[in-house]
């Protein structure tokens, strides 16, 4: 073969295979693709079910009978990606009244069908509430109260769904049980004495419907004194605090960055007996729809009040704020590191009658 031949037969092939990348890339961008990648990564990734995905010319729409407390911002910043994608909708519907569009793409995601331990939380956990169950480890400056400067305060706990169906008004409801250790630690002292630990555990009913949601729940509480606490301060008399609680609290997202809920309850049962009975809760929740450090963080505020008889009606004020990592996770738990603020009575255990104000820093664990 010739020098010109080869020539032909070179041409010939680089022609082809820039054919070839042309296609491939043409299926990557194609409507069909785009709507196969989103709803796998939805089901697989995120545990969305009973939804469907429609793409038209690049735009994805999903719809969803529910989606949870699952993070859009993360979810659509993760579906932008997708090659060929140029813009996402999430919305709560019923999947079903969606028809297929006579152009583009349609897929659906299929409803669960294992409701036996769900992944995930139909009511997402109140952050700044003092005694929400869940993962953490901070470091708070007392400005006032308890006679402590320096402490360490650790949460153990979390919240398990066992059993999740459709419910009323398209909506879904589940029953789980929640259980928390809630310790503080005094750092100044040569052995970091244990001051408290309150122990909590429940059983909870959520519902949601779109960005409604609720949660009804009864709950034990009993608190105990450090032995070191207790050796070192002689003049403290221990009171066996311990109680029973019924609690509701409502929920609802205005926008993806929005979240306000409230409620109230009543103790069943308590030791002291003098212990006021109603309880009231109320808050604010703020996630910035935008990320920085190239999608690595998003800031977030939360705010929780609480006023209740057994403290006199004083207005407990938690006030974090912080950074949540949106690539560094444990399991499905979404790691924040937050500044703290707290004003108003203890919630420690048997010094609930005191005031107290501290601030600090901490790395919490939330679903």
């Amino acid at each position: 073969m010739g020098r010109k031949g080869r020539s032909y037969w070179l041409v010939f092939g680089v022609g082809f295979f820039c054919l070839l990348w042309l296609a491939e890339n043409r299926a990557f961008a194609s409507d069909e693709y785009i709507a196969g990648y989103a709803s796998a990564m939805l089901e697989h990734e995120y545990r969305v079910t009973d939804a469907v995905v429609d793409v038209v010319n690049g735009e994805i729409v999903v719809t969803a009978r529910t989606l949870g407390n699952v993070d859009r911002g993360k979810v659509e910043a993760s579906l932008r990606r997708i090659s060929g994608v140029t813009r996402v909708t999430l919305r709560t519907g019923d999947p079903a009244s969606v028809p297929p569009s006579p152009e583009g793409a349609h897929v659906t995601i299929p409803e669960s069908q294992s409701k036996w331990l769900p992944r995930g939380l139909l009511f997402s956990p109140l952050h700044a509430d003092p005694r929400w169950p869940h993962f953490s480890a901070s470091y708070r400056h007392y400005t006032q109260g308890l006679d402590l400067s320096g402490v360490a305060a650790t949460s153990f706990g979390e919240t398990f769904a066992i059993y999740r169906n459709r419910s009323f008004f398209g909506g879904e409801w589940d029953i789980g049980i929640q259980a928390g250790v809630f310790s503080i630690f005094n750092v100044d002292s040569a052995s970091i004495d244990l001051v408290n630990a309150d122990y909590r555990v429940g059983v909870l009913s959520s519902y949601r419907n779109g960005r409604f949601s609720l949660m009804a729940r009864i709950q034990h509480q009993s608190s105990h004194l450090g032995d070191e606490f207790l050796l070192g301060n002689p003049g403290v008399t221990r009171i066996n605090l311990s109680y029973e609680a019924v609690d509701l609290k409502l929920s609802y997202e205005f926008f993806d960055w929005l979240r306000l809920y409230g409620g109230g309850g009543v103790l069943v049962h308590r030791d002291p007996d003098d212990l006021g009975l109603a309880t009231t809760q109320w808050g604010v929740e703020l996630v910035s729809p935008r990320t920085f450090l190239d999608g690595l963080v998003r800031p977030v505020a939360y705010g929780d009040f609480q006023c209740n008889q057994m403290t006199n009606w004083g207005v407990g004020q938690s006030i974090m704020a912080g950074l949540q990592f949106e690539n560094a996770r444990i399991g499905d738990r979404r790691i924040q590191v937050l500044g703290e603020y707290y004003a108003g009575p203890s919630p420690d255990g048997q010094f609930y009658r005191e005031y107290v104000s501290w601030y600090g820093v901490g790395v919490h664990l939330y679903f």
